[in-house]
């Protein structure tokens, strides 16, 4: 009973990273990312969660300005981007556990909190504002993270070739062999909603619909049988795509134990080879996106050079913060990622007001390049309110609510007098 009482009081005593303690490259870096993963899900913002999700866009007829800015995406943002966040997640939770231990908190029920929370925000925010979510993901992932966080760096990188090797080489190899299942008919089914239906038809489609039920997947069986079969299969996509995310995020974890984004000026050389090596060989598989129709080739500019350009980019931001810390470019990405989730939420909610049918409309009207051109105007306008709102609140509205309910009492949030001068 004490020694309970005891560990209580120390998780009333966990409080959230102090703003002096913050590595705030690792905040611009989060913004950085957030503009990018913005970047890309425009795609899907206008032309379909289903058909981005399943490669079936249908994007033939368009402008040649579209295709090539279409192309560019496709080869420094798709796939490059989502990665950063998620190994910067990992670099995080880390970090968290580090500073647990250093100061002999406990540390699993909090984290277990936090993802249980991050969880809840995504169920809410897959089925009532975008279906495009990526919390939900990331708290499965999380969740499952905790089992690495004791693990010697070179374990942690071990682990992290070991489940690359495991989940994507059968995939890579079934791809091969020319069969998959039809999407198609759902993601048309599904744009149609998405143009035409009100918000909560919208709501009621993704509360009961399935990709896997409007394919003819297992049709020669009965209906209610089909029903569960459809819904095994859409949980079997979610916890694969969260033992994909782990493998980031336990290389997240690698280089918060390895220090590498600590001292960025002791690690200057090392950032250096990381920049040519990661950068040379993911862009390089990333080619394959563009230029082939081949599934093996495509999936490996895809599974493999996203996330390896994804790593060469953060050792690129990394070095280019060494040169220029004091810019106002990283100050302001700064004021972007400290805000992330925030961030992130009001991307879906304006974005699906714009395009779809209970909003603006647009679906599918603007193009690539207009609708690229809207998200870096969108990303311009976040900076600016997260800077006004963080001169005057410590954190963003979300993450206030967030760490709210991890360390379960009211963190302040305005700031005080001596803080806003």
């Amino acid at each position: 009973m004490i020694q309970e009482k005891t560990q209580n009081e120390l998780v009333e005593k966990l409080t959230p990273i102090d703003s002096r303690d913050r590595l705030h490259h690792i905040d611009s870096l989060r913004g950085f990312a957030l503009l990018g993963i913005l970047i890309v899900n425009m795609l899907a913002f206008q032309y379909g969660t289903a058909g981005f999700q399943f490669g079936l866009l249908g994007l033939t007829d368009l402008a040649l300005y579209d295709k090539a800015t279409l192309s560019l995406i496709e080869w420094f943002f798709l796939g490059s981007f989502y990665p950063i966040f998620s190994i910067l997640f990992g670099f995080g939770a880390v970090m968290m556990w580090e500073r647990a231990q250093t100061k002999r908190h406990p540390f699993k029920r909090v984290f277990f909190r936090r993802m249980l929370l991050l969880l809840l925000f995504g169920l809410g925010h897959y089925y009532f504002i975008w279906d495009g979510d990526i919390l939900l993901t990331y708290a499965i992932a999380g969740i499952i993270f905790m089992l690495f966080m004791k693990r010697k760096p070179k374990t942690l990188l071990i682990w992290a070739i070991v489940i690359v090797v495991l989940m994507n080489g059968p995939g890579l190899l079934d791809r091969g062999s020319g069969e998959g299942t039809d999407f198609s008919p759902f993601a048309e089914y599904q744009n149609k909603i998405l143009t035409e239906g009100s918000y909560f038809d919208v709501v009621h489609h993704r509360l009961n619909d399935n990709p896997f039920s409007k394919n003819g997947f297992n049709e020669d069986i009965g209906s209610e049988e089909q029903e569960i079969n459809a819904s095994f299969m859409m949980f079997l996509v979610i916890i694969t795509g969260a033992i994909q995310m782990l493998t980031l995020l336990i290389i997240g974890g690698y280089i918060a134990k390895k220090r590498l984004l600590h001292d960025l000026a002791a690690n200057k050389q090392a950032l250096k080879r990381a920049t040519m090596f990661f950068l040379l060989i993911g862009l390089s598989l990333k080619v394959f996106i563009i230029f082939t129709d081949n599934a093996i080739l495509w999936a490996m500019g895809y599974v493999l050079g996203g996330p390896l350009t994804a790593i060469g980019y953060i050792a690129a931001f990394a070095l280019l913060f060494t040169k220029f810390s004091s810019s106002s470019l990283f100050r302001h990405l700064a004021y972007l990622g400290r805000m992330a989730l925030t961030n992130y939420l009001l991307q879906s909610v304006v974005m699906t007001t714009i395009f779809y049918g209970y909003g603006l409309g647009l679906f599918g009207k603007l193009g690539i390049l207009i609708g690229t051109l809207l998200a870096l105007a969108f990303i311009i306008i976040q900076i600016a309110f997260s800077r006004w709102w963080l001169k005057r609140f410590k954190f963003g509205p979300m993450e206030w609510v967030w760490r709210n309910g991890t360390y379960l009492r009211r963190q302040p949030l305005k700031k005080k007098a001596q803080q806003l001068s």
